[in-house]
């Protein structure tokens, strides 16, 4: 007996895949299952129908309400971790046309990451979902889960909105990072360097200083010092980085692993590409302090 149809705008190999595994339980039970799929426009229909046997001590209707129990979560799981793909790139194609294929597709990745970056909250909508799924399908037969979450849970499109927006922003940000590292990089290249070597080392308060190769201070000469006063964070790294640029060595070496310094690490990286190499093992990985001057203890 047919107990519940799906129709979805979308194949169906993977509902149908999730619902046999979900309903796996009824089977060992000797309860036939049935999944079929009727291709259609709009609509794909999925139907999933339960027969027990004679000796059965379900009857149909309780086999009915039961199989829809047992789909609710499964339904959930796929529009949480599928579906959601499916409508995210349907509001790209929609609001952001004017972002090329490739770019469209790095969004609603980045998008999709977001959307799944914290445990407790996709914990607390694929609850909510269950929930009202399985209150929809106790008294419902047929669902179409696109019109479920547009009319059900409006919040929802607001959730999946939210996190394209935050993708979009995300994306251009680092777009702009990625234009203005490629000038510095630029830069570098067109320079004759000034120094064949220095060394960049980070101490555990995040204080960073440069040396030549003969590991003598570079600070008074080319970092020329920061006003304590100023936003530290947002001029320090700045500065470090100038420095780098102006010597245009031809090898940076980094020490420690910068862990304080993660993102200006990176940076460096970024710009000067071949010519950094790490080291994490000399006198100056283990010493712990910068002291004024640039000399450590």
């Amino acid at each position: 007996m047919e107990i519940l149809s799906i129709g979805i705008t979308a194949p169906t190999a993977s509902l149908r895949q999730r619902l046999a595994r979900g309903l796996r339980s009824f089977l060992e039970k000797g309860i036939a299952v049935e999944i079929n799929e009727v291709d259609g426009k709009p609509f794909n229909i999925v139907t999933l129908s339960l027969t027990a046997p004679n000796c059965s001590a379900f009857t149909q209707p309780d086999l009915s309400e039961i199989g829809r129990q047992f789909a609710a979560p499964v339904l959930a799981d796929y529009l949480i971790e599928e579906w959601s793909l499916v409508l995210l790139k349907r509001l790209i194609e929609k609001d952001f046309r004017y972002f090329s294929p490739d770019e469209q597709g790095k969004i609603m990745s980045l998008a999709y990451s977001l959307l799944n970056c914290e445990n407790m909250l996709q914990l607390s909508r694929q609850s909510t979902l269950r929930e009202r799924l399985t209150e929809f399908m106790a008294d419902n037969r047929h669902i179409n889960p696109e019109g479920f979450l547009r009319f059900r849970l409006p919040d929802y499109s607001s959730v999946l909105r939210d996190a394209l927006a935050q993708a979009v922003e995300e994306y251009l940000t680092e777009k702009e990072y990625q234009e203005f590292v490629r000038l510095l990089r630029y830069f570098v290249e067109i320079q004759e360097p000034k120094l064949p070597l220095v060394h960049v080392v980070i101490d555990t308060e995040g204080f960073c200083q440069i040396y030549d190769r003969n590991y003598c201070p570079l600070y008074h000469e080319y970092l020329g010092g920061f006003d304590e006063g100023e936003d530290r964070e947002a001029s320090y790294e700045d500065l470090v980085i100038s420095a780098l640029i102006t010597l245009a060595p031809h090898k940076v070496i980094l020490h420690r692993d910068g862990r304080n310094r993660a993102d200006m690490y990176s940076t460096i990286r970024q710009i000067f590409e071949s010519r950094v190499a790490d080291c994490l093992s000399c006198d100056f990985c283990h010493r712990t302090t910068v002291l004024p001057g640039g000399y450590f203890k």
